[in-house]
């Protein structure tokens, strides 16, 4: 059935292709090793029978890449074109192919593979095998005539039913169809012994051979010869008379351009033993990891051979993470890239090596199975989302583009996966000071500080504003390369350890004194500090509050105290709309927390005693012997609450009088008001100024000033003079000592309290 042309001394010479002897082949990925070859298996069913095994483009630019250049007046295959006739489809056998005009031969190859599931690098071997159409750069009419050698017995001349490019790629696909079909109608029979013959001389004799899969038996079918021992000795020879060569050719052939054709792929392994090698050359490398062996997936999945097969090959040095082109280019691989290495000292950086004992040589056909990627460089981000800078077989995570570009790294960056540089050592992180982090692992976020992490309670990342400001993220192990704190972040912190206690919350920073924090303030950058917007500062008589309780505090000097309800936050807030600012949790665990705030400015007592005592702010409870007193500055609000609750308020050193001071200011309680009283008057009132706090000065309603007149309820007009009272006894009198200014009304008792004198 085939008809081929040898070329020499510029004579054509037609001889049968199972004595051909072949020449050396152009452009070949790798040197077959005769030892390889098994004349029971020829070529796998998976690679023969695998239609798409090539697309147009990439047939076109192995054809082209076969013949550099075409001798003049001749149309070599890379160029060849013809109009193409429409086939219905054969049913079970090709599906049908619909014709063009001035079809190329790459396009015929693809669809006549695809339409009959024939692969269409077994296309191309059978075209170079039967005439060698694929190398030849002067080819002739007949080589195209009887392309595939279909019609063409090796006793008679060709059938012209069959003649032509089309027709004959599309016969042959079809006739190893008609083989799969019916496997038992032809001499040569998948998966039993066969009689299979060395030579169409019959006294060359034959052997028995096993013939392991469909694709194998149909090479026979087609060319019903194996190799002599002579021939595979020779293989880009010949052997000796008794030699034949279709089928080696077709094996060595199928080998030099496309790899191995039994196992479809170079990652291969026996039953017998676990260890994976990659196969490249007449060498096999260990392959040690999964890592290692997930980044191969270009080569092919796994592939079972026999031990005795695996023991022809070398075993070398085990796969690494640095292969070699056929140009010499060493390159990284992983995710189905190959990106070549800048220097051999990037590559001890990956842990790869330009040693031959270190990189694993590749075929071109195995090389051009990974894409080529850019040039390595010695940042390499993941898409798992790490980042990392490779120097001396050490891996460092960098938190952002930030932290890199302060650590003077190039800002150029390959991305591959984690597996690519599972195996460098680990090393500590690179990040900027006063950043946060957030760990890819466990969701949990830190402050990096000081070198040092402090771990933010996830239920206040939102208020202390963190979310916005994260730099980025790292694994868990990086992040264990940190030391802890032992303290957890609060939000408090100073710039440098130096500066005053800011608060740091989402609305902003705020300086804070008083409370009793018993926290020490996390040194950051000021850079930090300054992400947030300047806002009042938390003193005594602010409002605090924690995200994951409703308790509001108010800040004292030497702590907080939690206000019981509503009323009681109100009573501290005489504008009615408290200022509350919302800080973490763990802020709040760290003061002093003092006793529950009663309600400003009222009275209180407790069932089991009948002292009644004035609540002054958050401050102090006052000791009362008459309501009077609260109740002409205003307050008179009385409720009950228990002995422990008023007892835990400072007991104040002086009972409540009809004095009262706020700072440096001093005031009279008459009327439901306090008046002011000028420091000259000051002496006319022998009263103790008991000290209010600022909450209860808040509240109080201001009246008239006083003045030296006052006029108690049965009339009674007095000039206070010298720590006394004097009767103004006409009215001529007080015309005469009003000069303008009013009395203040008081009552009885206001008056009893300051001694009487004689007539004014």
């Amino acid at each position: 059935m085939r008809i081929r042309k040898i070329i020499g001394l510029m004579v054509t010479i037609l001889l049968s292709t199972t004595v051909l002897v072949a020449v050396t082949p152009m452009s070949s990925a790798q040197a077959a090793n005769g030892a390889l070859f098994d004349p029971g298996n020829i070529i796998s069913d998976a690679a023969f029978f695998d239609g798409q095994a090539m697309s147009a483009s990439s047939v076109q630019t192995f054809l082209t890449n076969q013949v550099a250049t075409c001798r003049s007046g001749y149309t070599c295959l890379k160029d060849y074109r013809q109009d193409t006739p429409t086939k219905a489809a054969v049913s079970g056998r090709c599906a049908a192919y619909d014709g063009r005009s001035n079809e190329s031969a790459a396009d015929i190859i693809t669809r006549v593979g695809a339409a009959c599931g024939i692969s269409q690098k077994a296309i191309i071997v059978l075209l170079e095998k039967e005439q060698g159409l694929v190398s030849d750069s002067w080819p002739t009419a007949r080589q195209y005539r009887s392309a595939t050698g279909y019609g063409c017995p090796d006793t008679a001349d060709c059938d012209t039913t069959y003649y032509g490019f089309f027709n004959q790629v599309y016969a042959a696909a079809l006739q190893f169809q008609y083989y799969a079909a019916n496997p038992t109608r032809w001499n040569h029979v998948p998966g039993r012994v066969n009689a299979v013959r060395f030579n169409p001389n019959a006294n060359c004799g034959s052997s028995s051979v096993f013939i392991q899969n469909q694709a194998t038996a149909g090479l026979y079918n087609y060319t019903p010869y194996q190799p002599n021992a002579s021939a595979i000795a020779n293989l880009y020879g010949s052997g000796d008379a008794c030699g034949s060569y279709g089928n080696r050719n077709f094996w060595r052939m199928y080998t030099d351009w496309f790899g191995s054709p039994t196992t479809g792929t170079s990652l291969l392994r026996s039953n017998e033993n676990a260890t994976v090698f990659l196969v490249s050359g007449t060498k096999k490398y260990p392959v040690t990891s999964l890592g290692i062996l997930s980044s191969l997936s270009p080569l092919g999945a796994v592939g079972y051979v026999s031990q005795a097969y695996l023991n022809k090959f070398t075993t070398a040095h085990p796969v690494g993470r640095s292969i070699r082109s056929k140009d010499g280019t060493i390159y990284f691989y992983d995710s189905g890239m190959k990106l070549p290495f800048s220097s051999c000292g990037q590559a001890e950086d990956y842990a790869a090596s330009c040693d031959a004992d270190g990189y694993v040589q590749l075929t071109d056909q195995q090389s051009n199975s990974f894409q080529t990627g850019p040039m390595l460089t010695s940042v390499l981000g993941t898409v798992e989302g790490s980042r990392y800078y490779i120097q001396g077989g050490q891996k460092a995570e960098i938190l952002d583009a930030q932290s890199q570009a302060l650590a003077g790294i190039t800002s150029q960056m390959n991305v591959l996966s984690e597996n690519a540089v599972a195996a460098l050592t680990l090393a500590a992180p690179i990040v900027r000071e006063g950043s946060f982090a957030r760990s890819r692992s466990t969701g949990s976020s830190f402050l990096l500080a000081g070198g040092k992490r402090y771990a933010i309670n996830q239920g206040s990342e939102t208020v202390l504003g963190v979310t916005p400001r994260t730099g980025g993220t790292l694994i868990s192990a990086s992040l264990l390369m940190i030391p802890a704190s032992a303290n957890g972040f609060t939000g408090l912190v100073s710039a440098a350890g130096t500066g005053p206690s800011t608060v740091l919350n989402v609305d902003g920073r705020r300086e804070i004194s008083g409370g009793g924090n018993t926290a020490h303030p996390v040194p950051v950058s000021q850079a930090l500090i300054d992400s947030y917007p300047s806002r009042v500062g938390i003193a005594p008589g602010s409002f605090i509050k924690s995200p994951t309780d409703a308790s509001v505090y108010v800040v004292m000097p030497t702590d907080i105290r939690p206000i019981s309800g509503w009323d009681a936050l109100l009573a501290l807030t005489p504008t009615g709309d408290p200022v509350i600012t919302t800080v973490s949790s763990e802020l709040i665990s760290t003061f002093t927390v003092g006793p529950v705030a009663l309600r400003a400015g009222t009275l209180v007592r407790s069932p089991e005693e009948a002292t009644v005592f004035f609540v002054n702010g958050v401050t102090s409870r006052i000791a009362l012997s008459s309501f009077d007193f609260p109740r002409e500055a205003g307050f008179g609000d009385f409720s009950y609450s228990t002995k422990e609750r008023i007892q835990a308020y400072p007991l104040g050193a002086t009972n409540m009088t009809f004095g009262l001071s706020c700072g440096t200011d001093a005031f009279v309680a008459a009327g439901g008001s306090v008046h002011a009283v000028a420091p000259d008057l000051l002496g006319l009132y022998p009263f103790d100024f008991v000290a209010m706090d600022q909450f209860t000065c808040a509240l109080m309603t201001s009246g008239a000033e006083a003045s030296d007149l006052i006029r108690t309820p049965d009339g009674s007009i007095y000039h206070l003079v010298a720590g006394e009272k004097r009767p103004i006894t006409s009215a001529a009198r007080l015309q005469e000592l009003r000069s303008g200014d009013n009395w203040l009304n008081v009552l009885p008792l206001f008056a009893a309290a300051i001694p009487t004198g004689p007539a004014a």
